[in-house]
């Protein structure tokens, strides 16, 4: 089994726990993917495919700095 499938294959086995971090908490689509080690794209693909809205680039940004402000 190569890397990359290993890789993916543990990102597919925490679904629900990946939808609920970034979804629930915030949490980027790059962070979680360096995290899982796969690409932004795949990982986009799969929110999609999983119907989670992906986060455009101004809501990152609002979502960014209101989790700032709690800090």
């Amino acid at each position: 089994m190569t890397p990359h499938r290993t890789h993916r294959q543990r990102a597919l086995a925490d679904r629900e726990r990946l939808i609920t971090r970034y979804r629930d908490h915030g949490e980027t689509l790059k962070a979680l993917a360096a995290e899982y080690r796969v690409s932004d794209a795949w990982l986009k693909k799969r929110l999609t495919d999983w119907g989670v809205p992906v986060r455009g680039v101004r809501e990152a940004r609002l979502l960014h700095v209101r989790q700032r402000a709690v800090r």
